[in-house]
C-alpha cells in the first residue's frame, strides 16, 4: 500500500511510495510550503486514510 502526502489546500502530492517516510522529512525537502499554492505546511496530518 502506497504512502502518499498531499498538500491540504490543493492536492500536490510531494509524496508517494511504497517506503516509509517521515512527514516532516519529505516536507523540509520542499521548504515546508507547497511548491504549487505557497500554502504553509503543518508537520501534523489534517487527515488520514486507509484503503485496503
Amino acid at each position: 500500500m502506497p504512502i502518499i502526502i498531499k498538500c491540504h489546500s490543493c492536492g500536490f502530492t510531494f509524496y508517494g511510495d511504497q517506503q516509509l517516510k517521515s512527514i516532516d522529512e519529505v516536507l523540509r525537502q520542499w521548504g515546508y510550503r507547497c511548491p504549487v499554492c505557497l500554502s504553509p505546511l503543518n508537520k501534523s496530518p489534517i487527515s488520514m486514510r486507509v484503503r485496503g
